[in-house]
């Protein structure tokens, strides 16, 4: 109890430098993940990112009134490749309206939980960080069709948890927490670099590219970089946050 006590008050130093370090590996791993050494690796960095996105998704659809069927995460590069997806959601929406916050969601998710997880680090309360994705992994295992790799990923933190807590210097324990905060925080912030990106570039795009943008340009002729727009401004806001507070 003693040491899970300690785990909940856990606090640590935030060095800036790894964060960014994790979140430039995030960038040129993704840049390079057709490359077949590298699609792994693309795979484990961008797991996060690409589960808090479709998160987001469902956690909108939820208060727009929808019901969430699946929940996927695609772990299998040749699928990856074939589908052109990294994961999605599979969700119920109640009419138009609905939709739009659905599809709004997942990608001012991202941005929210970057921000979240400094502003938790800053206030000195980081355990509730890792308890928000402790939670989000377990509603993900519950829904997802696909339980296979969840269930090992499950096992794993099970069992990397007992053994710290067995430990009897604590700061053992601190150390991995650290480490994953800062992994999270590096490929979120590598994700919404990306996305940023990612977003300009297929807004001005030549031709018709079918993505979330037009999608909702389809559903509500409201033009696609006003959406566009929304979503750049949550994630700069989030990245003004960080600018101001660690740099």
């Amino acid at each position: 109890m003693q040491t899970l006590h300690t785990w909940l008050g856990a606090t640590f130093e935030l060095h800036i430098e790894y964060v960014i370090l994790f979140a430039l590996a995030y960038i040129l791993i993704h840049y390079y993940r057709n490359k077949s050494f590298v699609r792994y690796f693309d795979i484990i960095l961008n797991y996060i990112p690409v589960l808090t996105h479709e998160m987001g998704h469902i956690l909108f659809n939820k208060i727009g009134g929808g019901k969430a069927r699946d929940l996927v995460i695609v772990v299998r590069p040749f699928e990856r490749i074939a589908t052109s997806q990294q994961g999605y959601a599979v969700t119920q929406s109640r009419g138009t309206l609905g939709h739009v916050i659905t599809t709004l969601g997942g990608y001012v998710m991202p941005p929210i939980m970057l921000g979240l997880g400094f502003l938790l680090i800053n206030s000195q309360y980081p355990s509730i960080f890792i308890v928000c994705y402790l939670i989000i992994f377990s509603y993900f295992l519950f829904l997802t069709s696909r339980k296979a790799v969840p269930i090992l990923v499950v096992l794993g933190l099970i069992g990397s948890l007992y053994l710290l807590l067995q430990q009897p210097q604590n700061i053992s324990l601190i150390v991995v927490i650290a480490i994953v905060y800062h992994f999270f925080l590096g490929t979120l912030l590598g994700e919404v670099l990306q996305s940023t990106w990612t977003i300009i570039k297929l807004t001005l795009a030549r031709g018709q590219v079918s993505w979330d943008g037009t999608t909702l340009n389809e559903l509500t002729r409201i033009p696609t970089f006003v959406f566009t727009f929304f979503w750049i401004v949550v994630n700069l806001f989030s990245l003004y946050y960080i600018t101001t507070h660690y740099l």
